[in-house]
C-alpha cells in the first residue's frame, strides 16, 4: 500500500472526535461525558473538537442522525431487492433493521438512551429520520392488512412492538456469541411475521 493510500484509509479528526464521543456516550452517558475527555481520547485539544463541534449536545445529535439516516438507508435498499408480495417486504424491511442493530450496536444504544437528554430543538433534529422509518413499516403492515396476508388488529401497535423488539438486539447481542448479525436478523423477520398474523399460503 503507498503513502497516498495509508492517508486516505485514515479517519479525519472529525471523524475520529465523533467515534471518540461515541464510545463516551456509550460508556458513560451523556451527561458524564466532557469535552475534555473525548478531546483527551481523540488526541488532539478541545480547542480542536470545538473547531468542528459547538457542544456535547451537537455531537450527540451527528451521531444519532447518521445511524438513523444509514439504517433507513439500509432498509429502503433491502425493500427495493424484496418481492412486492406484503410479507417479503415486512421480512426484508424488519431484517435490515435489525442487522444494523447488530451490527452498530453502540450507536443505537445510546440513541435509545441518550436521545431524552437533547433539548426540543435537537431533538427534532434527529426523529425525523425515525417517524419516517416508522411510517414505512406502518405503510407495509396496512398493505398486509388490506391484501388479507396480515390479521394483525392494531398495526401501529404491531410496528411499535417490532422496532421496540429490534431495538432491543442493541442490549444483548454479542459478535462473538454462538449467533452471527445476520442470523439474528433473519430470525426477527420470522418473529414480526408471526407478529402480524402472517401465514404462508
Amino acid at each position: 500500500m503507498n503513502t497516498r493510500s495509508i492517508v486516505a484509509a485514515q479517519p479525519t479528526v472529525r471523524q475520529r472526535i465523533l467515534d471518540t464521543a461515541l464510545d463516551e456516550f456509550y460508556f458513560s452517558g451523556f451527561h458524564a461525558a466532557t469535552m475534555r475527555n473525548i478531546a483527551k481520547n481523540a488526541g488532539c485539544s478541545a480547542a480542536n473538537v470545538y473547531n468542528h463541534f459547538e457542544n456535547k449536545a451537537e455531537l450527540l445529535v451527528d451521531i444519532l442522525r447518521s445511524a438513523s439516516d444509514e439504517q433507513f438507508t439500509a432498509t429502503r435498499n433491502a425493500l427495493r431487492k424484496a418481492g412486492p408480495a406484503p410479507a417479503d417486504q415486512w421480512r426484508a424491511a424488519v431484517v435490515a433493521h435489525s442487522l444494523y442493530t447488530a451490527r452498530h450496536q453502540r450507536a443505537c444504544l445510546v440513541a435509545n438512551t441518550e436521545l431524552r437528554y437533547l433539548e426540543e430543538v435537537d431533538r427534532k433534529r434527529v426523529v425525523g429520520s425515525r417517524d419516517a422509518q416508522e411510517h414505512l413499516f406502518v405503510t407495509i403492515a396496512e398493505e398486509g392488512v388490506t391484501s388479507g396476508d396480515f390479521t394483525v388488529p392494531h398495526v401501529h401497535q404491531a410496528v411499535t412492538a417490532v422496532l421496540t423488539m429490534c431495538a432491543g438486539i442493541a442490549l444483548w447481542y454479542r459478535a462473538e456469541g454462538p449467533l452471527s448479525a445476520q442470523a439474528v436478523a433473519d430470525s426477527y423477520g420470522v418473529y414480526a411475521l408471526n407478529l402480524v398474523g402472517y401465514r404462508a399460503p
